[in-house]
This record gives C-alpha cells, sequence and structure tokens, in this order.
C-alpha cells in the first residue's frame, strides 16, 4: 500500500506518534503502580501477622491468669507493665505500616503524568467528607417518643421539669445518624421518693473523638467536655437518679466502630447490669456493670479470667441527698471521665462532682478500665448498707440492706424501703 502523502498524513502520523509515546508512558506507570501496591500488600500483610502474634501473646498470658496475681497490687501491676508494652508494640507495627505507605504514596505521586490527557472536559477528582455531621432530628418526633417512654413507666405524661428530664433518659431511640437507628439499652428501679432533691444525672464519657477498642478496632467517643446539659444520648453510661418520681435509670448507648474510612461502622449495643440498695435517709447504692459490645466477651466477663480487672465500666457508687445537695462516695474504674449534676426544684443546676479519666491516650480503655480508684470516702460509704438491715439473731450482726436488679421499663421492679414496704411510686 503506498505511504499517504500530504498535510493531513502528516498529522495523522503524529497523532500515533503521541499516542504511542502515551500508551508507552502508561505501560511504565502501570508496572511502576503495580510494583508499589504489591509492595504495601507484603507490608500490610506482615504488619498483620505482627499483630497476631502480639494478640496470641496476650491471650497466652490471660490463659494462665491465676499465675498474674491479678487480685494483688505486685500482680495487678505487672500485668499493668505488660498491656502498656503490648501497646508499645502495637502502636511501633502501625507506625511502621503508617510509614511505609507514606513513602509509597510520595513515590507514586509523580506517576501520574503517565495517565495525562489533553481534555479540557476532564473531571477533577472530588475530596469526600468523611467526617460524622449530626442530622437535624425532628423534635415533635422525639418529644412524642419521650412522651411514650415516660407514660410507659408512669401511667401518665410528663408535666414538670423532672418528668421531662427522666423522659429523655428513658427514651431508647437514638437521634445521632451514626447509631444508624440501633437503640439505646435502658433499665429502671422504683425506689421511695426523697421530696426536694430533684434529679440527679451521672453521665460516663469519652472525651476524645475515638479510642482504641481492640488490637486493630477503633470506636467513637464522644468528643466534648465537662457539659452540665449533656444529651443522655451523648455519653457511654448514664444513671439518672429521679428523687422526685423515685425512680433510677441506667442507659447504655450503642457503641460505634469506626469503619476503613474513619467513618461510622459498625454498630452494637450491651445490656447494662446493676443493683440499686435504699438506705433509710433516702441514699441510694448503685452497682452497675457495662461492657463493651464491640469487644471479645472474656474481656468483658465478669465471671471471665480478668475479674475485676476486666475492660468494662464498672463501678460501686453511694449518692447521699442532704440539704446542700447530693454527694458522692464510693469506687469506680479509672476510665472513662464521669460528670455528676442535680438539678433542684427551683430550676437551677449544680456540678456535684468531676471526675476525669486517669488517661487522655486513645489508649485508655485497654489500660486504664481495669483498675479502680475511691470517690469522695470510698468504702466507707457502703457501711450503712452492709450492716443496715433486719437484725440476724444466730450471729448477732445486722443483714445487709437488700438490694433490687434493675429490670426493664415496661415492668419496673421496686427497691424495699427501710420499712421493708416498696419503695418508689406505683405504676
Amino acid at each position: 500500500m503506498p505511504e499517504e502523502l500530504g498535510a493531513h498524513a502528516d498529522a495523522a502520523r503524529a497523532r500515533e506518534d503521541v499516542l504511542a509515546r502515551r500508551l508507552q508512558q502508561s505501560l511504565q506507570a502501570d508496572r511502576a503502580f503495580l510494583a508499589t501496591v504489591r509492595g504495601a500488600a507484603q507490608v500490610a500483610l506482615l504488619g498483620r501477622k505482627r499483630l497476631d502474634s502480639i494478640e496470641a501473646e496476650i491471650r497466652e498470658a490471660l490463659s494462665h491468669h491465676g499465675a498474674l496475681a491479678l487480685n494483688t497490687p505486685a500482680g495487678a501491676r505487672q500485668f499493668q507493665r505488660f498491656l502498656t508494652a503490648k501497646t508499645h508494640d502495637i502502636h511501633q507495627v502501625i507506625a511502621d505500616t503508617v510509614a511505609d505507605s507514606q513513602a509509597r504514596a510520595r513515590s507514586v505521586r509523580p506517576l501520574g503524568g503517565g495517565y495525562s490527557i489533553e481534555d479540557r472536559q476532564r473531571p477533577t477528582i472530588q475530596a469526600v467528607d468523611h467526617s460524622f455531621k449530626r442530622g437535624p432530628a425532628a423534635d415533635d418526633t422525639r418529644r412524642l417518643n419521650q412522651v411514650d417512654a415516660f407514660r410507659k413507666v408512669f401511667g401518665r405524661d410528663p408535666v414538670s421539669a423532672s418528668d421531662w428530664t427522666t423522659a429523655a433518659a428513658l427514651d431508647a431511640h437514638t437521634y445521632d445518624p451514626k447509631f444508624q437507628g440501633v437503640d439505646s439499652e435502658v433499665r429502671v428501679a422504683r425506689i421511695a421518693p426523697v421530696p426536694g432533691q430533684g434529679v440527679v444525672r451521672a453521665s460516663q464519657w469519652i472525651p476524645q473523638r475515638d479510642v482504641k477498642s481492640g488490637l486493630f478496632a477503633r470506636d467513637f467517643g464522644n468528643e466534648r467536655g465537662p457539659d452540665s446539659r449533656f444529651d443522655p444520648e451523648d455519653t457511654k453510661v448514664t444513671t439518672y437518679i429521679d428523687y422526685d418520681n423515685g425512680i433510677v435509670v441506667m442507659r447504655q448507648n450503642p457503641s460505634v466502630e469506626l469503619n476503613d474510612s474513619g467513618g461510622p461502622g459498625q454498630v452494637k449495643v450491651g445490656v447494662p447490669q446493676g443493683s440499686v440498695a435504699q438506705a433509710p435517709d433516702g441514699s441510694v447504692r448503685i452497682k452497675y456493670d457495662a461492657g463493651n459490645p464491640l469487644v471479645p466477651g472474656f474481656t468483658t466477663d465478669v465471671r471471665g479470667p480478668l475479674g475485676n480487672h476486666r475492660l468494662s465500666v464498672n463501678g460501686d457508687l453511694v449518692f447521699t441527698p442532704g440539704p446542700g445537695g447530693v454527694h458522692v462516695d464510693g469506687t469506680r474504674t479509672d476510665y472513662p471521665s464521669l460528670e455528676v449534676y442535680q438539678d433542684l426544684p427551683g430550676g437551677s443546676t449544680r456540678t456535684v462532682l468531676i471526675d476525669p479519666a486517669q488517661s487522655g491516650s486513645s489508649t485508655g480503655p485497654a489500660l486504664n478500665l481495669p483498675f479502680h480508684h475511691d470517690i469522695g470516702i470510698g468504702g466507707k460509704a457502703f457501711a450503712p448498707f452492709d450492716h443496715g438491715g433486719s437484725w440476724n439473731p444466730r450471729f448477732d450482726v445486722r443483714t445487709p440492706l437488700p438490694v433490687t436488679d434493675f429490670g426493664p421499663n415496661t415492668a419496673p421492679p421496686s427497691v424495699p424501703s427501710s420499712s421493708g414496704k416498696p419503695g418508689g411510686v406505683p405504676a
């Protein structure tokens, strides 16, 4: 076939030469990208193997928990040092992997020119904002849900300020989109009312945006500081003592795991466990235990190998009313942060207690949940409950006050009063 001549043929051959060069550049870029991706995958696989090895070491230690002597101060300190060392190892693995990824990202940026084309209509890549944004909740719907929740327990609509505060805590619906419609778990118990003490609100929250919840996972925190107007949904575990209406509410909100892009992923909610006792002066003792449902069950199980050093939010607190308001004593886990406020009948709110978490690090759940500290006078506050019951003539001592486990809002159990009669208000 004779070679085509002329200006049009020259232009066509020039375009073919350009396309051939671009194809060659694309092939070279493909090879470079493929090598980079393979290398990144190998580093990630190696990092995963290193993390699996660390997990195996931790599980091996836990399988011989009896030898750890966690019930002794020395054993507890030794176990904490072990966890600290393993946490450092985990951080090092992650840091090495991140550094490798960043280096490879820098090496492939110049390769983008290998795919360039001359097209003025070329679409640009739009950045995706993975940060979480709270969507507007339907206030009317939320109000109706609060009315329904309050009516289930009391058989009437909320009227007073105390009523509405308790109604918000009883409403198990979630309105923050990150919860993906998963409801909170709410448990209640009736007590004898104490006029003039209003409502006491105790919130345990995580100040950070997100924290480590396992070897590989991270969970969302609350990303806030102390707030006397906290939303009952914007906490991890919340306890309300409504002295006006005679009820205690314990609420656990869903846990949300971060997905690969840093947004809301898997959502689960645990069922809080606890019990209530009430002394003749109106003091309320609350034992509580709330575990993260996204972590392995043995780490939060009260009967599991970790025992009193399990990775759950737990404590034993006494709320004592008085002329100047309520004060709090007892013991609780070193994590997360605790805030207690009292809404008085006159409309004012007093800050009862702010007890920050022992750690502001994202490793706080793993390193601080296993350990406890005293609040106020600590265990001395338990004496009226441990020795305030009926007389035991056989041993010539007083028995402990009866305790009542929290129950569902459809059938709230009543805490026996000091006179032996059920406390609280009738349904």
